[in-house]
């Protein structure tokens, strides 16, 4: 769950996490670590794709 401030401007907006332990992620982060997964997904299927048409040559 997203939770985004408006009663206080100076908070920044966090992802919360819900487990037996709630754990509160700044949004920043998440964004950090969402671009990090993006780039690793791209990489990974554009390998995949390289490596399927290496095979069929």
């Amino acid at each position: 769950m997203a939770f985004v401030p408006d009663e206080d401007p100076s908070l920044e907006p966090t992802v919360h996490i819900h487990s037996h332990d709630e754990h509160v992620v700044p949004y920043e982060i998440m964004r950090w670590f969402m671009g990090a997964v993006a780039a690793q997904v791209e990489h990974c299927r554009a390998a995949m794709v390289e490596g399927v048409s290496d095979s069929v040559e």
